[in-house]
């Protein structure tokens, strides 16, 4: 496992490399051409020294099955995107380590789209599996 940790810019930034070498999500990302912001809530004490505001998260630059690159925010509160992802860091954690699949995640309200449409995350579920399987290549979430 890796020594990144999970929230992070450089955790984001090498989830954004580890989705642009998966030929699968080059392949099943087709179509998608819209950033989104991933948003974590209800650190850790651990995490919520390091990012006061609670709410750290990073801006993915998805376009056509590519990241084009991050933008990470300690505070992403006041930060917008077309689409806009958040959950409490514990089913992030979920998530990633494949316990709980994203659209089940979204389903049961854990994931919450808080911005964008959601027949075009549906449509996309097989890239948001990939990109689950991207997210555990990069490891650094305390499991």
């Amino acid at each position: 496992m890796s020594s990144i940790v999970f929230p992070s810019r450089e955790w984001a930034e090498a989830y954004c490399k580890a989705l642009n070498e998966s030929p699968e999500y080059r392949r099943l990302g087709k179509g998608w051409v819209w950033p989104i912001l991933f948003v974590v809530t209800s650190l850790p004490p651990e995490l919520r020294a390091r990012y006061p505001s609670g709410s750290p998260g990073f801006i993915a630059d998805l376009y056509d099955g590519e990241c084009r690159g991050v933008r990470f925010f300690d505070d992403a509160s006041g930060v917008d995107a077309p689409f806009i992802l958040s959950a409490k860091y514990s089913d992030w954690l979920d998530i990633i380590a494949g316990r709980e699949s994203p659209v089940s995640a979204i389903v049961k309200r854990k994931l919450v789209l808080k911005k964008g449409d959601m027949a075009a995350v549906l449509r996309y579920a097989s890239a948001a599996m990939e990109m689950v399987r991207a997210a555990q290549r990069v490891g650094g979430v305390q499991v």
